[in-house]
């Protein structure tokens, strides 16, 4: 199922600077969300769509020329093949998206284990597996370094494939932004003063609208 169902692992043996792994965490951490584009290769084909990422838990991949959409909701990821009419579900914790779109990212003391690190000119990247699910295969996030940004990630599954996706004008959006974004008009109601007519926005709703989304 493509990018996100691969489970990480690998072994350790690489170096580690920890000042590339505190930049990546701190920024991280920082992301309310992200909107843009993507390109993944794997299996040799490319293919192209639109990427959005709301923490905690969200994230949502609507693929170009495939009728495929991949959609997280904090708990659990799933998988929509439109041309079957057939979905699938994995748990958000077996995949790569699990580990960037946690409420708490950190990235040396939880079940999230950087093996290695890499310096380059205008990007730093980490590999990555979860504890306990060595032989599993491995993810490496790349980020660009001025300022720090996420870049692509790569996954190698157990098998030895491997899935790389690259990201294309990401946006960060703030809570704000993303909340006045709403379309709130199923919830309007409408009273009448006799003087003038006014519009009313469910608390109720809205306060749940709220707590799912940033819970």
């Amino acid at each position: 199922m493509f990018v996100f169902c691969a489970i990480l692992s690998v072994s350790a043996f690489a170096g580690v600077d920890s000042k590339l792994v505190e930049r990546a965490e701190k920024y991280l951490n920082s992301i309310t969300g992200l909107d843009g584009t993507f390109v993944q290769t794997a299996n040799g084909k490319n293919q192209s769509g639109d990427f959005a990422m709301l923490r905690p838990g969200r994230v949502r991949l609507d693929y170009d020329n495939m009728p495929i959409q991949l959609i997280a909701d904090g708990q659990d990821l799933y998988f929509f093949d439109k041309s079957l009419d057939q979905i699938t579900t994995v748990p958000l914790t077996s995949t790569p998206a699990g580990i960037l779109i946690r409420k708490n990212i950190d990235l040396t003391n939880a079940d999230i284990n950087v093996v290695e690190t890499n310096d380059y000119k205008n990007t730093f990247s980490l590999m990555l597996n979860l504890r306990g699910q060595e032989g599993l295969g491995h993810m490496t996030v790349v980020f660009d370094k001025s300022p720090v940004k996420l870049n692509s990630w790569s996954v190698v599954d157990a098998t030895g494939a491997t899935t790389d996706v690259a990201f294309r004008g990401l946006k960060e959006k703030t809570k704000f932004e993303q909340l006045t974004a709403v379309d709130c008009s199923a919830h309007i109601d409408k009273k009448n003063t006799g003087t003038a007519t006014l519009s009313y926005l469910s608390w109720a709703w809205a306060w749940d609208y709220f707590k799912k989304a940033y819970p």
